[in-house]
């Protein structure tokens, strides 16, 4: 249930104020103070009721209430236990100066005392980047799938930060479409001109139940940290996987230390669904850690994603391609591995064996070296292509028509082309452990070791060589089993929101 209204901020800050103090004090007090006809008389006696309470409780999570509703904006730990002691020290008038300081402290911060907010008992969801940006990559598009299953089974808030990262604010209609109604249209929408803290409330959870469908921003954890430790509102989170600290050689400078904000969050957060067994052990270990700071770390799990794809059109017959075809979906970045691939597809190629290698994926955050050799084999006129992009339809396409799809990932959460790949009965080179391992165990695959160039080579020359393995391959392809979706969808709401294995 959500208390408040969701009309459009006021530029009032005494009647934005007074709603978000009515706000809280319904929500939290069992009897609240009878509504003022005045908003500065309504304010006063609303927070005099929360003070109050607070004394009576010295209950953290309402001390983060009362300061979020004052300040419109989330407070860090440190603010919530600053008011704590002053429970144990003041009187009320003291008391409530103090809270009045803090608050001001951060309200100035954020800029948002203008905001009405909606306070809500409810399932809440984080879907920043996804409402914001029309960047689809394997993050993304699990946390839209999600969203969108779940927007037509249960009552959910989806949600964005405010653009000071103070505070999770409503979504404008074009974000909602953005985050909950994805399709290929979107890819190219202009960024709106308008800003959409004009247009949208706050939204302040209290006994709720918060979901971070992706991974947050670096400057969302600290307060994130905060809500999932005092607020008492449950954070559960999608793990996707721990590579920025557990393979931090291979991602760009900084990002570990961003990661480590997360982990922040993470430590404090009720339930964790890793996307495979790999990410779940990796998160689990980081929760029996936890012990050391006398922390008992989230309940962590395993929710596999899917492997669904489109159905091919009405009358599709496959054509072989003329020769192999070796196909690698996947951002160019270092722990992708497309040197590995490059290195073993050059040396065939000097052996005169015939066959074409295309790459289909955006530049990541480092693609020197991999430029480097697709310059020198494109001199040399060697069979291989780089699109950056490329539309869905013409995805599952070439996914389907492939002879055979390369993923050697060193490091991955899930490894979603290579299930991917076998939802469209197309083989799989992919890598011998972690998540494709345990992908690669349903049939369709050969494995390799990604860190041995030799291994690399033989496999790939086994794949591009041989016919028969190819054809054994697509045939255990072809019995790869159908997960959707919405079943994936189910299943996480089992086990983040309801609590239960799934």
């Amino acid at each position: 249930m959500t208390v408040g209204t969701t009309s459009a901020p006021s530029i009032d800050v005494t009647v934005a104020l007074a709603q978000r103090l009515r706000s809280a004090a319904d929500a939290a007090i069992a009897q609240p103070p009878a509504r003022a006809d005045e908003p500065a008389e309504d304010a006063d006696a609303c927070l005099a009721a929360l003070v109050a309470r607070l004394r009576d409780t010295r209950d953290p999570a309402l001390a983060w209430l009362v300061l979020t509703s004052l300040a419109g904006a989330y407070p860090m730990a440190e603010d919530v236990r600053h008011i704590l002691r002053r429970v144990d020290l003041e009187d009320t008038t003291d008391l409530t100066l103090h809270v009045l300081d803090r608050a001001d402290t951060i309200a100035s911060e954020h800029a948002s005392v203008r905001r009405h907010a909606v306070v809500t008992t409810g399932v809440v969801v984080d879907v920043d980047m996804c409402a914001r940006h029309p960047f689809h990559n394997g993050i993304q598009r699990t946390a839209r799938e999600v969203v969108r299953a779940w927007s037509t089974e249960h009552d959910t808030v989806l949600t964005a930060w405010t653009s000071s990262a103070g505070i999770l604010r409503t979504l404008t209609p074009d974000e909602q479409e953005l985050a909950a109604r994805w399709d290929d249209s979107l890819r190219d929408r202009p960024a709106s001109e308008t800003d959409p803290d004009d247009e949208t409330d706050i939204v302040i959870p209290w006994g709720a139940t918060l979901v971070l469908a992706e991974v947050p921003l670096a400057d969302r954890c600290p307060r994130l940290a905060a809500l999932a430790e005092m607020s008492g509102t449950r954070v559960v989170c999608i793990g996707y996987d721990a590579i920025p600290v557990i393979s931090a050689d291979l991602r760009p400078l900084g990002e570990p230390n961003g990661f480590a904000s997360y982990l922040a969050v993470i430590k404090h957060a009720a339930r964790v669904a890793g996307i495979s067994a790999s990410a779940a052990e990796e998160f689990a270990g980081f929760g029996a850690a936890l012990s050391a700071q006398g922390l008992p770390g989230p309940v962590v799990s395993e929710v596999t994603l899917p492997a669904t794809v489109p159905p091919a059109p009405e009358g599709w017959v496959r054509v072989p391609p003329a020769r192999p075809l070796a196909l690698a979906v996947g951002r160019l970045e270092p722990h992708k591995n497309h040197t590995a691939l490059l290195h073993a597809a050059e040396r065939l190629w000097q052996e005169g064996v015939e066959f074409d290698l295309r790459l289909v994926g955006g530049a990541g955050w480092d693609t020197t070296r991999v430029e480097a050799q697709l310059d020198r084999l494109k001199r040399a006129g060697a069979p291989v292509t780089w699109d950056r992009t490329l539309g869905d339809d013409e995805l599952w396409s070439l996914l389907r028509t492939a002879s055979f799809t390369v993923f050697i990932s060193l490091h991955e959460g899930f490894g979603l082309p290579v299930a991917e790949s076998l939802a469209c009965g197309t083989p799989v080179l992919t890598t011998s452990y972690g998540s494709q391992a345990q992908i690669a165990a349903a049939g369709g695959c050969l494995t390799v070791d990604p860190r041995d160039d030799e291994s690399v080579l033989a496999g790939l020359r086994a794949m591009v060589t041989d016919p028969d393995l190819r054809a054994r391959l697509r045939d255990e392809a072809a019995h790869y089993p159908v997960r959707t979706w919405q079943d994936y969808a189910a299943d996480l709401w089992t086990d983040l929101v309801e609590g239960g294995a799934p």
